[in-house]
């Protein structure tokens, strides 16, 4: 019989499985190494079908209520991605996408890639690429494909789905499980700008994963830290109540998606700095090192030259030497000619 259990972090699904999120919450379901799917807040999914015989993707899900995203990569020839929404069917060849089931009918929004629908569409199946949106109705004319909305825009960036989490395979990070509480219990939390629920947060991280944490509730100072996944964590988190005039001094609290892309913006921010202290860094060591082998190379240079002219000396000096003896040889050699011709003279003479 059919039976309701709590998900908890790195549970595996099984063909026939009904995902429920409730409202405020959001689940974040793994594709093997190939995507990842944001379940939005107040969705109930069915995983109809998983693998195929070969063990390839070959997902098929229907979406009961609620929303949808997908970041998919490229899928091979092999591989297949379908949604079911109310009759309509959504084929993914590897794509960022969101789908939402309305009491009208369904709503795709295309950021990257390539959806092909069928259903109550013009000509009975149409392919809605980047940047497009296509909203399917139940009973009315078939739908046709639209430039996406400015509204869409953000609702598809602020619902984009974490990167996914390369566990199982070769040389992969290993899953950390990090846990938040908060007091009170109904605190909001917020990770990398996206409200995960309230009063609690469990999730399986690869490790060295860098996340922002932000904890809400009204009547109370937000906390904010930056998580860093380098091991198993259990986190209690109590706020501070804020005085009675901060209180009535606090903002409307912000639209979801607005907080989104602050927090991605941000996020990226800092991304982008850490990149280029990590940059300069790098070209601080290179500088350092080509300085190192610069000193290095004048050093092997100068003791090259002192060698060298080490040897031109002693060379000299043996040169020098064999001068002497030679310029010794000569004396000798000259003092012997005159010997000679005085000895050739005397005999001329006692010849005459």
């Amino acid at each position: 019989g059919e039976e309701t259990l709590p998900a908890s972090p790195g549970e595996e699904l099984q063909p026939g499985d009904i995902v429920k999120v409730t409202d405020g919450a959001v689940a974040q379901v793994q594709l093997a190494d190939k995507g990842s799917a944001l379940l939005g807040s107040d969705t109930l999914v069915r995983f109809m079908k998983l693998t195929g015989a070969d063990s390839k993707l070959d997902m098929r899900t229907e979406i009961l209520t609620g929303s949808l995203s997908y970041k998919v990569e490229k899928l091979d020839d092999s591989e297949s991605i379908i949604i079911e929404v109310d009759g309509t069917e959504y084929e993914v060849r590897g794509t960022e996408f969101i789908i939402e089931k309305t009491d009208d009918g369904s709503l795709l929004i295309v950021g990257e890639g390539k959806v092909r629908v069928s259903g109550n569409v013009i000509h009975g199946e149409v392919f809605v690429g980047p940047e497009k949106q296509l909203f399917v109705q139940k009973d009315g004319e078939a739908a046709q494909v639209e430039d996406i909305s400015e509204e869409n825009k953000v609702r598809l960036a602020s619902a984009a789905p974490m990167t996914a989490m390369p566990f199982g395979f070769e040389d992969a990070p290993k899953p950390v499980l990090v846990e938040l509480v908060t007091d009170p219990p109904d605190s909001d939390i917020y990770i990398d700008g996206l409200k995960t629920g309230s009063g609690s947060f469990r999730s399986l991280l690869p490790e060295g994963t860098i996340v922002e944490v932000r904890i809400r509730r009204r009547g109370f100072r937000d906390y904010s830290f930056t998580l860093n996944a380098n091991s198993d964590q259990y986190i209690e988190i109590h706020l501070e109540p804020s005085g009675v005039d901060e209180t009535m001094a606090e903002k409307k609290p912000e639209n979801q998606e607005l907080t989104r892309l602050r927090a991605d913006y941000e996020r990226r921010l800092s991304d982008l700095n850490r990149s280029f202290a990590n940059q300069s860094n790098s070209e601080a060591s290179s500088k350092a090192e080509i300085e190192r082998r610069f000193a290095q190379r004048e050093a092997e240079i100068a003791a090259e030259k002192a060698q060298r002219e080490a040897e031109l000396l002693a060379q000299l000096e043996m040169e020098r030497s064999r001068g002497s003896v030679l310029e010794t040889e000569l004396a000798d050699s000259q003092s012997e000619n005159v010997k000679l011709k005085d000895l050739i003279k005397q005999i001329q003479e006692l010849t005459d």
